[in-house]
């Protein structure tokens, strides 16, 4: 799970949800704009901090997409998993190797596809400059783990959304657009703080 590559974030490298024919169509005239779901419900670091830190841990995180490991988005999203475990206060010290005691932090978030292929309104939507429109749905799997310094392991599965429109499209009523690498950044955060509030109410 090595964390590589420094070059800007491409939605290619991403692979946000789109259909792959729709990429080229990004390149062009067509701005995508993306929602984040509401489901899941918003956590805040400060909402976690214990009476004391748990101690050193090691904090392995890997970004993938449709199962595949993607070093370049793991790069960039791997500031952004930091960030939040270190906001939350769980742990006095994060490391990328073995520390003391034994305690791992794994955090693997998968970008899966969730919408049935709209190859058909990807097309109608290019050929008409945007005057047709359509949406898709980006999934988003984070399965997290904790291994204690005792060596008692908990874990949880939970999943987020990322809703994208293309052309003269309406997204989800009453959510505000954002650009998709911020929708991306803020799945990822949330992803991570929602999944330690979990491992906590296991005992971590």
């Amino acid at each position: 799970m090595n964390a590589s590559s420094r070059g800007g974030l491409s939605l290619s490298k991403l692979r946000i949800g789109l259909p792959l024919v729709l990429l080229p169509l990004l390149s062009g005239c067509l701005t995508p704009t993306s929602y984040v779901d509401t489901a899941l419900p918003v956590v805040r670091a400060e909402q976690l901090k214990p009476a004391s830190p748990a101690g050193p841990v090691q904090l392995m995180f890997e970004f993938r997409s449709r199962g595949t490991p993607s070093a370049g988005v793991t790069a960039k999203m791997k500031p952004v998993v930091v960030g939040a475990v270190e906001k939350s206060g769980l742990f006095s010290q994060l490391s990328d190797t073995p520390v003391p005691g034994g305690r791992m932090l794994t955090i693997v978030i998968d970008n899966v596809k969730v919408d049935e292929d709209k190859t058909g309104q990807a097309v109608g939507t290019g050929l008409t400059f945007g005057l047709v429109g359509t949406m898709v749905t980006d999934g988003y799997v984070c399965n997290a783990t904790y291994r204690s310094a005792g060596g008692k392991t908990s874990s949880t599965t939970l999943k987020h959304a990322l809703h994208t429109t293309i052309g003269n499209a309406s997204g989800p009523p009453g959510v505000p657009p954002v650009k998709p690498i911020e929708g991306v950044t803020q799945i990822v955060d949330q992803l991570t703080l929602n999944a330690l509030k979990t491992l906590r109410q296991q005992g971590l």
